[in-house]
């Protein structure tokens, strides 16, 4: 039994190679990736540096049986490939808690319009009547596009606020705090939403889900906040509903391309709130989170067991 260990976070790689023992591999790069997977049983590494090398290597590989992804997005896997059969599992809920925390924290700051106050302070400026435009969260609509775990814990938070949730999936599934219905309704609630959570994942489906004419079905004062992954919506076109007043703000944690370029018309544009890919971010808490469910997820594979949180 050989599986493959390839990330640079000291926690989770101390953490699986104590669990794994002599099974585990360790590589420093990607090349080493590449030439340990020809006859390794597994990989274990993060989905960002799953290169176009390594899904060469993957799809290659007559032995590889297991792909665990530190992180819950498996976009670069899609992208790459691997070999048909070849499991590929993600972090499950290890992320969940600081992402949707992140997507709630900047669906507040645009509706209390903290940029804003944030620049008349810089400017040592009282800004008479800038309470006018300020919303809340309660009695207001809040439409969730990928009520999965991530979506879910977003609904919980913008629940406990008072929103009315609606959350979309690919399988409208019961729940206890949100109006569900199927991904392909989506032009059917956005007219009614205050803000838009954006947390599906991105694969051919959802690639531009919300494009042009679906920010025109919008409210003009309509937020909407990505945490996903920046291709799910036009960039263009977003940058343009921005501009003209399509709509009213938009939170991006995630952009299409990405990093964004200096220059990119996205860093002009009004009301518009950018973090760069930070959502998961809460240190070693989820470093010891993510190392739990892939440790856990590798005991399975050990012992024969059905692997949890498979995504392809």
């Amino acid at each position: 039994m050989k599986i493959v260990v390839f990330t640079p976070n000291a926690i989770i790689r101390q953490r699986l190679v104590d669990m794994l023992g002599t099974v585990a591999v360790v590589a420093s790069d990607d090349a080493a990736v590449c030439a340990e997977l020809a006859d390794a049983d597994a990989l274990i590494m993060s989905v960002f540096d799953y290169s176009e090398a390594i899904g060469r290597a993957a799809t290659q590989s007559p032995t590889l049986r297991w792909v665990q992804l530190l992180s819950a997005g498996f976009d670069r896997v899609l992208r790459h490939g691997v070999r048909a059969g070849v499991q590929v599992t993600n972090a499950g809920d290890a992320l969940t808690p600081s992402v949707a925390t992140h997507a709630v924290s900047l669906a507040l700051a645009l509706q209390r319009d903290l940029p804003g106050m944030v620049q008349a302070q810089a400017q040592g400026e009282w800004r008479k009547g800038a309470g006018a435009h300020l919303v809340t969260p309660a009695e207001s609509t809040c439409l969730i596009v990928g009520f999965g775990s991530i979506g879910q814990e977003i609904g919980r938070l913008m629940h406990a606020f008072g929103a009315r949730i609606v959350g979309l999936s690919r399988t409208a599934r019961p729940s206890a705090i949100a109006e569900t219905a199927t991904i392909d309704q989506l032009d059917q609630f956005l007219p009614q939403a205050d803000t838009i959570m954006v947390a599906a994942p991105l694969d051919a489906s959802t690639r531009h889900l919300i494009g042009r004419a679906q920010l025109a079905l919008c409210k003009k004062t309509a937020l909407i906040v990505n945490i996903a992954r920046g291709g799910i919506i036009d960039t263009e076109a977003l940058a343009d509903a921005l501009e003209n007043g399509v709509i009213g703000g938009a939170g991006l944690d995630v952009t299409d391309p990405e990093p964004l370029p200096e220059g990119h018309r996205l860093w002009g544009a009004p009301n518009l709130l950018i973090s760069p890919h930070v959502a998961a971010a809460c240190g070693p808490l989820l470093y010891r989170r993510i190392a739990d469910k892939a440790c856990a997820n590798a005991e399975r594979f050990l012992r024969g067991e059905p692997l949890q949180y498979v995504v392809m």
